[in-house]
């Protein structure tokens, strides 16, 4: 049995269209409709119910299609097994990332990385935690380190690095020289944010409506596309924020801003490497199982307690 007719109906069955699926698969829709055509004629069953608008597996093709994934799961599984057995791993590696982790993280990782593959290439792509998920969705990067959990049923979702986020303010605003800041008291202060599809401002969001406090719109608030861009924002006195702490080493180190800690709001977090399920090649494996590294432990981890570090008043 090819097994690309059988990843063909399992893209159909993911998509729900041939034309989708014909996309996907960077084939032309008849050599889809071919690719079901002969598993039709070789299980002597109808796959798909021609009635209806859309591509709808009959229900001997939601049977197969059990088998089909399992199938490539237990191929994916091989793949995975057999490079681990070869030392040399070469070619190019695509990742994608989030602003924090690829800004601030993910080049102290690629270090070590490279000196255990020198042979790879790598070319690594920014973008907000929607970008960067769309982009190994379409398999146009390998795979992506983001800001939050993503639930999508053909990606693997694995939290790798820790994060904590804090406060930052202009080292002159009222607040910075209060004994403690709670979470309530941003409320009616000009905020700078940044765009909708950050991860980061996800979790904030998430984390402010669980305490009970909505700033809700303030006449002056700004939003930016980056993480450095918010922070300069900050210290030119535009508003307050909330950033990742790997964001902040330099302005305290030059007492640019002023970074506290919520008094009755944690915001610890973790980051996340995400990478298709049918995803095989060796560069991106390799990578993956660096991130996460033996029996789960994610390598990252290291590179976040081992740089010099600083106190942050609470």
């Amino acid at each position: 049995m090819n097994l690309a007719r059988l990843k063909t109906l399992a893209m159909v069955a993911q998509s729900g269209s041939i034309s989708k699926a014909a996309l996907e698969l960077n084939l032309t829709q008849p050599a889809v409709t071919k690719h079901i055509q002969s598993l039709e004629e070789y299980y002597g069953r109808p796959l798909i119910d021609r009635s209806a608008r859309e591509a709808v597996l009959t229900e001997e093709g939601q049977l197969l299609n059990r088998y089909v994934l399992e199938v490539l799961r237990l191929m994916y599984e091989a793949e995975r097994a057999l490079a681990k057995m070869s030392k040399t791993v070469q070619g190019s590696l695509r990742i994608g990332a989030s602003s924090i982790p690829g800004q601030y993280i993910l080049p102290l990782a690629l270090g070590e990385f490279s000196r255990n593959y020198p042979e790879v290439d790598i070319a690594v792509e920014i973008g907000d935690t929607e970008q960067i998920t769309r982009l190994v969705l379409e398999n146009k990067v390998d795979l992506g380190l983001v800001g939050n959990a993503v639930k999508e049923r053909q990606l693997e979702c694995y939290p790798c690095a820790e994060d904590e986020l804090v406060l930052i303010l202009p080292p002159d605003h009222p607040l910075a020289q209060a004994e403690e800041i709670r979470a309530e008291d941003l409320c009616g202060e000009k905020m700078v944010w940044r765009e909708i599809g950050s991860g980061t401002r996800k979790t904030v969001e998430g984390w402010l409506a669980q305490a009970g406090v909505k700033l809700g719109e303030k006449k002056g608030s700004v939003e930016l596309g980056s993480t450095g861009a918010v922070v300069a924002a900050v210290e030119a006195g535009l508003g307050l924020s909330i950033v990742s702490i790997w964001a902040v080493v330099r302005p305290l180190a030059f007492k640019t801003l002023a970074v506290r800690r919520l008094k009755n709001l944690s915001m610890k977090r973790r980051l996340y490497v995400i990478q298709s399920t049918q995803n095989t090649r060796r560069p991106a494996q390799a990578f993956f199982d660096f991130i996460l590294g033996d029996e789960g432990k994610c390598a990252l981890d290291r590179v976040f307690t081992e740089i010099p570090w600083f106190p942050v008043q609470e």
